[in-house]
């Protein structure tokens, strides 16, 4: 059986730019989401990017630049979920708070969508987006295209 990332997201020239994973548990530390990652990449379910996304229904947690597959280092950026999300379900947490695994990769999709599309600038984003300009991720990945399921 073939293993498949959740979401690939490509720069425009086509290289692939960022990997995210979703899982829908609440309450996740920042350790837990190392030790997660790093199964990821023991299972070969994951393939090497320069950005890899976690992405839980409270909390985003993203690295860049991940030395290894067996590197357990801590997330280098870390932001809360919610207000992205509860603005993709308008303004809904109650759907937040209920939705499957499925539902939450497909809420993930349409904002990575949405965002390889967007015109955005520091200045123009809400300050729930700064981590994307602060890492990079965001340059990487403009005007670029998402895959789900991708085969590696």
């Amino acid at each position: 059986m073939i293993q498949r990332p959740d979401i690939e997201v490509y720069s425009p020239d086509g290289k692939l730019q960022l990997v995210a994973e979703v899982k829908n548990k609440k309450g996740a530390t920042a350790e837990w989401a190392a030790n997660m990652r790093r199964n990821l990449f023991d299972h070969s379910v994951v393939p090497y990017s320069p950005y890899f996304l976690l992405a839980l229904p409270d909390h985003f947690y993203l690295w860049k630049n991940p030395i290894s597959a067996i590197d357990k280092r801590l997330p280098d950026y870390g932001a809360s979920s919610r207000p992205i999300l509860e603005h993709h379900l308008h303004n809904s947490s109650h759907y937040l708070e209920t939705m499957s695994e499925y539902g939450l990769e497909l809420v993930i999709n349409s904002w990575l969508n949405k965002l390889v599309n967007a015109n955005l600038t520091r200045e123009t984003a809400s300050p729930d987006e700064a981590w994307l300009f602060d890492s990079g991720l965001y340059d990487a990945i403009k005007n670029g295209f998402v895959k789900t399921e991708a085969t590696v």
